[in-house]
C-alpha cells in the first residue's frame, strides 16, 4: 500500500471524535456473517504466520474502500477494482502481522483490562451520540417530547443503522475498542523502534512560512478564489491579500410592503432597459401575445423607482437621525450597533470586534453594502444610508485588515505541531515497515500470488495504453514536421519562381 493511501486511512480510521466515529461505523460496514463452513484460502505466510482470507485486516480493508468508492459512484463489482483492493488488503495484513511480530519480540502487551474498560465506555458513549443524532433526524425530536417517544425514536434508529450499515451496538463497540488498541500497539511500537520524535520551534515557524507563500501565491490578486475557498468551503487561509477593511454596521429593517414595491420596480425597470438595448426580439406564439397583453403593466420609469426607494427612506428617517446625532456626539459606534442594529451577524463578539472583512472584489456581500463600505474614506468615519437587499445599512469604518500573514497564534502553532508531528511519525512508520518486510519471510500461496499477477497485469496494461499514445503523439509531431517541411520547400520553390 502506498505511504500516502495508508496514511489517509488511518487517519480516518483513528482519529477522536464523533464525526470520525459515525463516518467510520457508516462507511467501514465490516462483514459480519457467520463463519465459513471450509477454511478460507491460504494468501501467505508472514514469518511462518498465515495470512487467510477471513484475516480480519485483510476484509476490513477491502470493505472499507469498497464502500468508499461506491459512495462515489464507483463500479466496485469491477474485477480490476477489486483486485487492486485485494493487493492492498494483503499489504495491510503483512503490515499488521509484522506490528504483532515485533510487539511480541519487545514485550509491548495490549491494553491492560482497565484501558479496555475505558475503551468500551468510551465507544459507548459514542455509539450512543450516533444513535441519538440518527434518532433525531428520522423522528424530528424536540425539547417537549415525551421519554415514550425518544425511547421509540431510539429503536427506529438502532434499527435502521443495523439495517443499512450492519452495526448493532456490541459489534459497534468491539469495532472501535478493536481499532483504538491497534492504533496504541502501533504507537508504543513506534516509539520503542523509533524513539520520541519531537517537532521544534523552528520545525513549526518553517511549516508555518511554507504555508503562507503557497497561500500568498494562491490569492494574491485573486479575491475571488481567496473568498470561494474561505469561506464557502471554510479552508484555513494563512495569507490575507491586500485591500480589505473591516466593518460594522447598523442594519434597520424596513417595511416589507415597501421593501416588495421597491423591488418589484427596480427588477421591471431592469427587464425593460435589457429589452430596450436587446439587437433581437423574441417571437412569440400568438396565445403568448395574448397572455402578454392582458397581463400588460404601464412602462417603469427611473422616477417611479428612486420614489419608492425615498419612500423607504422616508420610513426610519427619524431612527436615522437619531443614531446620527448620538454618533456625532461622542456614542460609540459599537454601542450603538446594540441599541439599534438588526443584523443577528453583529451580535457576534468575534464580528463586534474586527468587523466583517471587505474588499471592493468581494463576492460575499450584498453589491451595494461593499460600495458602501468602500466610500468611506477614513477610519472611525461612517457612510450615508445605503438601501441592500436586506434593509438599510449604517456602515462604519472600523479599521484596515492586515496584509500578508496572518499571526502565528498558539492555537496555529499547536494545530501545526500536531500535523508535523503525525506526519513525522507516518514517514518513520513507513520506513521501519519498509526495513521490516525486507527482512521478513514472506511467502505468497497460489491465491495470493493469483492476486499480485492480475495487479501486474493490470499495471502493464496501463503501462501500454500510455505506450500508444505516446506513440500517436510521435505519430503526429512527426506529420507536423513533414507538412512543415512540405510547406518550407513549396515556399523555396515559389521564392525561386518569383527571382
Amino acid at each position: 500500500m502506498k505511504d500516502e493511501e495508508r496514511n489517509k486511512m488511518m487517519k480516518k480510521m483513528f482519529r477522536a471524535g464523533l464525526a470520525l466515529l459515525a463516518a467510520l461505523v457508516l462507511t467501514l460496514g465490516c462483514a459480519l456473517g457467520e463463519a465459513a463452513d471450509t477454511e478460507a484460502a491460504l494468501l501467505l505466510t508472514v514469518n511462518g504466520e498465515e495470512i487467510r482470507e477471513d484475516n480480519a485486516d485483510y476484509t476490513d480493508l477491502i470493505a472499507y474502500y469498497t464502500d468508499y468508492y461506491a459512495s462515489y459512484g464507483y463500479d466496485t463489482t469491477d474485477e480490476s477494482f477489486l483486485t487492486l483492493v485485494r493487493s492492498m488488503g494483503m499489504d495491510w495484513a503483512i503490515e499488521s502481522a509484522l506490528y504483532r511480530q515485533k510487539a511480541e519480540e519487545l514485550g509491548i502487551a495490549g491494553p491492560t483490562e482497565e484501558e479496555l474498560e475505558a475503551m468500551k465506555a468510551d465507544a459507548l458513549a459514542q455509539w450512543n451520540q450516533v444513535v441519538d443524532s440518527y434518532a433525531g433526524q428520522l423522528a424530528d425530536l424536540g425539547d417537549d417530547s415525551t421519554e415514550e417517544e425518544q425511547a421509540s425514536a431510539r429503536a427506529q434508529a438502532i434499527s435502521y443503522i443495523e439495517a443499512y450499515y450492519g452495526y448493532t451496538e456490541d459489534s459497534f463497540v468491539e469495532e472501535y475498542v478493536t481499532s483504538r488498541s491497534d492504533s496504541a500497539l502501533r504507537a508504543a511500537v513506534l516509539a520503542a523502534e523509533v524513539g520520541e520524535i519531537e517537532v521544534t520551534e523552528e520545525d513549526v515557524q518553517h511549516q508555518f512560512d511554507d504555508l503562507v507563500a503557497e497561500d500568498k501565491a494562491t490569492y494574491e490578486g485573486n479575491i475571488f478564489m481567496y473568498e470561494y475557498y474561505t469561506q464557502y468551503y471554510g479552508e484555513t487561509s494563512y495569507y490575507v491579500p491586500e485591500g480589505y477593511r473591516g466593518v460594522t454596521h447598523i442594519l434597520l429593517t424596513v417595511d416589507d410592503e415597501l421593501m416588495d414595491t421597491y423591488t418589484d420596480l427596480a427588477a421591471r425597470l431592469e427587464e425593460q432597459q435589457e429589452a430596450e438595448n436587446s439587437e433581437t426580439e423574441e417571437t412569440e406564439t400568438a396565445d403568448e401575445t395574448a397572455e402578454t397583453e392582458e397581463e400588460a403593466q404601464e412602462p417603469v420609469t427611473q422616477e417611479m423607482v428612486d420614489a419608492a426607494k425615498q419612500a423607504i427612506m422616508d420610513s426610519v428617517q427619524p431612527q436615522i437621525d437619531e443614531i446620527m446625532e448620538k454618533f456625532n456626539a461622542g456614542t460609540p459606534f459599537a454601542d450603538l450597533i446594540v441599541e439599534y442594529g438588526q443584523d443577528p451577524g453583529m451580535q457576534n463578539e468575534e464580528n463586534l470586534k474586527n468587523g466583517y472583512s471587505v474588499h471592493p472584489d468581494s463576492i460575499l456581500w450584498d453589491p451595494v453594502f461593499t460600495e458602501g463600505a468602500m466610500s468611506i474614506e477614513n477610519v472611525g468615519e461612517v457612510s450615508e444610508p445605503v438601501l441592500g437587499s436586506y434593509g438599510i445599512h449604517i456602515i462604519y469604518y472600523l479599521r484596515d485588515v492586515p496584509a500578508g500573514a496572518v499571526e502565528l497564534t498558539e492555537e496555529i502553532a499547536e494545530t501545526l505541531r500536531a500535523e508535523l508531528e503525525a506526519t513525522m511519525q507516518n514517514e518513520a512508520s513507513a520506513q521501519m515497515v519498509s526495513g521490516w518486510k525486507e527482512a521478513a519471510d514472506i511467502q505468497y500461496a497460489e491465491a495470493g500470488q493469483a492476486i499480485l499477477d492480475a495487479v501486474s497485469a493490470i499495471y502493464a496494461e496501463d503501462a501500454e495504453e500510455v505506450e500508444d499514445v505516446e506513440d500517436t503523439a510521435d505519430v503526429e509531431d512527426t506529420a507536423e514536421v513533414e507538412d512543415t517541411a512540405e510547406v518550407e520547400d513549396t515556399a523555396e520553390v515559389e521564392d525561386t519562381a518569383g527571382e
